[in-house]
């Protein structure tokens, strides 16, 4: 009786283990998620092509964009905006931002933003 009921014990102890695995599993994003939503703005497509980013760019875009992307200075958003505008490709924009600002995450709501206007004038 006794072999039973040690058993019974061990099969307990199994079964919520195997249960946190796979609630785990299931809980975790798989790799391929994880890498579609990497940098969402360059497989999204943008509205309809603009000759300047910013007629692509509302008024509160522009305040949220100087605020959290351009260190709240207005000069250096319309400086990089100037810049961007006559760039050819959306690699040398890139080249430009990943230098100028190192400090974006690229997979942000807010750069995200930005870079849809981008890529309505760089397509």
């Amino acid at each position: 009786m006794a072999v039973k009921d040690t058993g019974a014990v061990i099969a307990e102890r199994d079964e919520p283990s195997l249960q946190g695995e796979a609630e785990a599993q299931r809980a975790a994003p798989a790799v391929m998620d994880v890498l579609a939503e990497k940098e969402a703005w360059r497989k999204d497509m943008p509205g309809s092509p603009v000759k300047d980013i910013r007629s692509a760019i509302s008024l509160n875009d522009r305040a949220l964009f100087i605020r959290s992307l351009f260190r709240g200075d207005p000069m250096l958003f319309s400086n990089t905006v100037t810049r961007i505008n006559i760039m050819e490709s959306l690699d040398e924009v890139l080249a430009c931002l990943r230098d100028e600002f190192p400090e974006w995450n690229m997979d942000s709501d807010v750069v995200y933003r930005f870079m849809m206007a981008v890529r309505r004038k760089i397509r």
